[in-house]
């Protein structure tokens, strides 16, 4: 997922995303709506990034990518099939 799907997922613009990632900070909303959004705990942006956690934050990313890329394959099949 791209800064600016995960932006627009959320209502925000990409600008605001870049600035939150090198301050650091957001507010809890924002956070909220970021892990509901990447479908994971949001406790997991206030651990202070063990390996494990980091190795299950990463696996649910790569999860969620595929996700995204299969529904995208199976939207474009759909519209490719799609009588005119």
């Amino acid at each position: 997922m791209t800064i600016r799907e995960l932006a627009s997922r959320i209502g925000k613009d990409e600008s605001s995303i870049q600035a939150m990632m090198r301050a650091g900070s957001t507010n809890t909303a924002t956070l909220e709506k970021i892990a509901e959004t990447l479908n994971v705990p949001v406790g997991i942006f206030f651990d202070e990034g063990t390996l494990q956690n980091e190795r299950e934050f990463n696996s649910l990313i790569q999860s969620q990518q595929r996700t995204i890329e299969n529904l995208s394959e199976t939207v474009r099949d759909l519209l490719k099939s799609k009588p005119k």
